[in-house]
């Protein structure tokens, strides 16, 4: 096969473009992080279930608060503006590397000194003062001999994902807070109920030592200590009432609505939900293409890396093309006139040769900002396997206190239905009958607290675990190409 050589003038045009696919600056590549290959606890095998997990809690009013919240929500709105001023300043990155075109036109009246360097009283037939009509265009071009624009584009391609990841980490977040305050609510409401009845139990156990006291069957001390007991419960139940309000005021604010427009509709009783019996959680390897804090660490990486081959490109000389061409004449109608038609064409070499040593010093703290975005990234992925395993760990610990609750809560209802029957067989006292209720109220609460509890953990899983995304919230950190 024969190769025929491109001519002299041919190859010295086209050289700039060749040279302009020599990118300075390391060629990126994400990280290659080892994880074992399974979790510590008892974590639930199969894949994570990382869409909508809040709806397996089966509480529609939950579900409803949730999109009420991605669609109002301040701090998540914040997040979606950053988004689009870093997909704006990609935009404008690449705009950078295709050639700029402007139009200009102007009109001037022009009065030229007599006394000026130019003679111009002696000059025949020149007038002094004229006016000067011009349009026209005007291109420039710097060409990327070194990849300095190309590495721009590519770490402001990088920083718009970041962007979009760090949105979709504020909405895994403000998801997670906003199911835990909910269940918050549900605990707080079911504290207020139980706390009333065990308040009336107190009250009535306190009548019945007075009696007991006045009859001379009891001290008084203890009839004291039931009293105390009956005011002590009363307090618990205005607070219970301070904490109902609190929650459902804490509820309003994450949806991102004042109070008085949502507080009132909380504020009904409401079951605390009830936490699923197991939770996937996949593989350990899985949360680098799940968590969005790691992802966005990664790009955040990607981005720091590519700086470095713009600070690198700053070293050597930059080359642009200039072009101008336009129409100028004295007088509007001569504008069409071929002989108004001006032009100017040419090249511009710009190469700082000295300046100590700032471009170089540049070179080493975009080196230095790599290796800092390169430690962020481990720490992510450190973080995110510790987030984890304590949120495997506590569910599975929640589970069981459930578990155990609800069997507490067994027997002493066996045990109150047993002291109700002997009490109306009459061998048993009403005072048997208010502490066996009030022994049951007290099983109960802790039921409640356990499975709030355990609800609690079971949103801590899903958050640590990468849940809340769903196929569009995914789709919109993508690249514009990729979609």
């Amino acid at each position: 096969m024969r190769v025929t050589p491109l001519p002299p003038l041919a190859g010295a045009a086209l050289a700039p473009l060749l040279l302009s696919a020599c990118a300075l600056g390391p060629a990126y590549a994400p990280p290659q992080t080892q994880l074992a290959d399974r979790w510590l606890g008892e974590a639930g095998t199969g894949a994570v279930k990382a869409e909508r997990w809040w709806e397996q809690l089966h509480d529609p009013m939950l579900n409803g608060l949730v999109e009420q919240m991605l669609a109002g929500n301040p701090d998540l709105r914040e997040a979606q503006a950053r988004v689009a001023e870093a997909r704006a300043n990609r935009d404008a990155a690449r705009g950078g590397r295709l050639p700029q075109v402007t139009t200009s036109a102007s009109g001037n009246q022009v009065v030229l000194s007599e006394n000026g360097q130019m003679p111009l009283g002696q000059i025949p037939g020149f007038a002094r003062d004229f006016p000067l009509f011009d349009v026209g265009f005007d291109a420039s071009w710097e060409l990327d001999l070194w990849g300095r624009q190309a590495r721009q584009s590519e770490a402001a391609q990088a920083r718009s994902e970041a962007a979009a990841l760090s949105a979709q980490a504020v909405r895994m977040q403000l998801i997670a807070e906003l199911a835990r305050a909910y269940v918050g609510l549900r605990q707080a409401q079911a504290d207020l109920a139980v706390g009333q009845e065990m308040l009336a139990a107190r009250t009535q156990l306190a009548d019945l030592a007075g009696l007991l006291e006045r009859a001379g069957e009891t001290n008084a001390i203890d009839a004291g200590r039931a009293r105390g007991e009956a005011e002590t419960a009363r307090l618990a139940v205005t607070q219970a009432q301070a904490g109902v309000r609190s929650a459902a005021v804490q509820v309003a604010r994450l949806v991102g609505k004042e109070p008085a427009a949502l507080v009132p509709q909380l504020e009904r009783p409401g079951a605390i939900p009830a936490p699923p019996p197991a939770i996937a959680a996949g593989l350990p390897s899985e949360l680098l293409r799940r968590r969005p804090d790691i992802l966005g660490a990664e790009r955040e990486l990607a981005a720091a890396t590519a700086d470095i081959g713009a600070a690198r490109a700053d070293l050597f000389p930059r080359l642009s093309l200039s072009l101008a061409v336009g129409q100028q004449a004295r007088a509007i109608g001569d504008l069409v006139s071929g002989d108004s038609t001006r032009l100017q064409g040419g090249g511009g070499l710009f190469w700082p040769l000295f300046n100590g040593g700032r471009a170089r010093a540049m070179v080493r703290a975009a080196d230095a900002r790599a290796q800092a975005a390169a430690a962020r990234y481990d720490g992510a992925v450190v973080g995110a396997l510790a987030d984890s395993e304590d949120a495997i760990n506590r569910f599975d610990r929640s589970v069981e206190g459930l578990t155990a609750a609800r069997e507490t809560l067994a027997r002493e209802e066996a045990a109150y239905a047993l002291v109700s029957r002997r009490q109306a067989a009459g061998e048993d006292d009403r005072l048997a009958l208010a502490r066996a209720d009030l022994a049951r109220q007290s099983a109960m609460q802790q039921l409640n607290r356990a499975q709030a509890g355990a609800v609690q953990a079971a949103i801590a899983l899903h958050k640590a675990l990468g849940g809340g995304w769903t196929s569009e919230s995914q789709a919109s950190m993508q690249p514009d190409g990729a979609r």
